[in-house]
């Protein structure tokens, strides 16, 4: 195998999970999802070679990458690797692995502990079909074993015999909740009464171990946002998918996902004309983008929380030392990164989707520069007026900013 993967490549993984499929795989439509900056189509296909490639070739036209969902190689709870399944997984991966439009193929989505073994035997022989486009396993969040005995359980497992090429789970955590439930978890940091949000608590938990996993394996992980209305699930504002999306990246994601682009019209109709969805993700990814060229090269050695804790969090001032980089004011994620220059990046998410926040950030390091990513142009600039000891920052909504302690940079950020 040649341990260069498509997931090594230029383009950041955003997947738009329940893409165009059928008749809604056109370029038009592809062309808009490429638009809104999702470089992956979750997509499903039938039938044989000849619909592989024409939707194959429907996305390049787009200018998007599929990961194929097809019933020869989506492992069922009933599914036989059998010589026969063999043979038609055969002649489908070597007719289409060659496609400049093939991101990867999905194997299963969700599975119990019982089908791991399953799992990793398809996983394997497609390995050696194709050591270089995703194989695609997406898991229940962490709160759990689904059947192992811990969430950690499930996961060692899970990696032990898979050999995956990266972590990916869900967790949709922003839910629209009663009086009642907002009078029983009244005072904790996870509800937001003025807008009926209780935000599930382990939700953090999630990430710190997948983070933890994703470091201990030197596996990258994926991560979700949750874009369209079900269940107990609203309609998201552009505060609550920065939110997910920054929070993400801040434990280190390498991969992010929205649950979902084409299902149930959450950001395009079957005409083809997009909903407001369309564009708060549009915005997000913009940014994702940007910084994305950065974030590669970085490696999370540490992920806190300012103000109250939530479960899974750990407190930045939970040290008799002083944190290398303050953070006063109100509530926020902080991740702490390093990069090939062996410089201090941290990025800084408002803890509250829904409203403004103002924190005073200190860098308590001997560096009299502090830089801050700008987004429109793709540089490191410094704050104004510049004072890494005592630097005031603002935070939209769910707004992630990156940061860099020391080192080289442009002129001021306005």
């Amino acid at each position: 195998m040649s341990g260069q993967t498509i997931l090594n490549g230029e383009s950041f993984p955003i997947v738009g999970w329940a893409g165009p499929s059928g008749e809604m795989l056109r370029p038009d439509v592809m062309r808009g999802m490429a638009e809104a900056g999702f470089t992956v189509s979750h997509s499903g296909v039938s039938g044989g070679v000849d619909e592989l490639r024409r939707a194959l070739d429907i996305a390049a036209e787009g200018g998007i990458k599929l990961l194929i969902v097809h019933n020869a190689w989506h492992v069922s709870d009933d599914y036989k690797l059998d010589d026969e399944r063999k043979a038609l997984v055969r002649s489908l991966v070597e007719a289409i692995r060659d496609h400049p439009a093939l991101y990867g193929y999905h194997l299963r989505d969700e599975p119990h502990y019982s089908l791991l073994p399953q799992l990793a035997e398809v996983h394997t022989f497609m390995r050696e079909l194709d050591d270089y486009h995703a194989l695609y396993i997406n898991h229940f969040p962490p709160i759990e074993g689904w059947g192992a005995p811990t969430a950690e359980a499930f996961w060692y497992r899970y990696i032990e015999i898979t050999h995956p090429q990266f972590l990916s789970y869900d967790h949709y955590a922003i839910t629209i909740v009663t009086a009642d439930e907002l009078r029983a978890h009244q005072g904790e940091p996870n509800v937001f009464p003025e807008e009926k949000i209780l935000i599930k608590p382990d939700y953090f938990d999630c990430l710190e171990l997948l983070r933890q996993l994703s470091l201990a394996s030197h596996l990258p992980f994926w991560a979700f946002a949750c874009s369209v209305r079900h269940g107990a699930y609203p309609t998201p504002t552009e505060g609550h998918i920065r939110w997910q999306m920054m929070n993400n990246l801040a434990y280190g994601a390498q991969g992010l996902q929205y649950f979902t682009y084409a299902h149930d019209s959450a950001m395009v109709r079957p005409d083809g004309s997009t909903t407001p969805t369309w564009e708060l993700a549009r915005r997000v990814n913009h940014d994702v983008h940007q910084l994305a060229p950065v974030l590669r090269q970085l490696h999370n050695i540490g992920t806190f929380r300012t103000g109250a804790l939530w479960s899974g969090t750990r407190s930045l001032h939970n040290s008799h030392r002083r944190p290398l980089i303050d953070c006063e004011g109100d509530p926020v994620t902080i991740g702490y990164f390093t990069g090939p220059d062996e410089q201090i990046y941290f990025m800084v998410v408002n803890g509250n989707p829904f409203s403004w926040s103002r924190v005073t950030l200190k860098v308590n390091m001997d560096k009299d520069k502090l830089y801050v990513f700008n987004h429109n142009d793709g540089a490191f600039r410094v704050l104004w007026p510049p004072d890494p000891h005592n630097q005031l920052v603002t935070l939209a909504p769910g707004e992630g900013r990156l940061f860099k302690v020391g080192g080289e940079g442009l002129g001021q950020n306005y």
